[in-house]
């Protein structure tokens, strides 16, 4: 009776083994990289500024978005040796969030950002 129940087990195990779902792609870490910034706030309207995630998965495109935005977002890019890059242009004052995520990946990870007014000066920003 123990070897039957052993047997059982096992079978039990294999089949949960085969039938359990791929780990899901994930973001790790967003960081985003001020330009020269001047004022108030770290981060201003009109200005741009370089947005790198690190992905636990090279195969699926990252998306980038602004709180509010939906799912098509400011971005998108497939990631090379672990890491997905793109461009930002915060699109209105205030504190929000910039996400990134990938396909059938949850949660999303996401970075707080207070964005003033920007003024583009070309080699710098000043955010009120």
């Amino acid at each position: 009776m123990k070897k039957l129940i052993v047997v059982a087990a096992a079978a039990v195990a294999s089949v949960t083994t085969v039938l359990a779902p791929a780990a899901a792609a994930k973001v790790t870490s967003i960081g985003i990289e001020p330009s020269m910034t001047l004022g108030a706030h770290r981060y201003g309207t009109t200005c741009t500024y370089n947005v790198s995630v690190t992905v636990d998965d090279n195969t699926k495109r990252v998306y980038f978005f602004e709180e509010g935005q939906g799912p098509t977002g400011f971005a998108d890019a497939m990631p090379s040796d672990g890491v997905a890059k793109t461009i930002w242009t915060p699109s209105k004052p205030g504190i929000t969030y910039i996400y990134a995520v990938q396909p059938d990946a949850w949660p999303e990870t996401r970075q707080v950002v207070d964005v003033g007014t920007g003024i583009n000066l070309g080699s710098a920003c000043v955010a009120v």
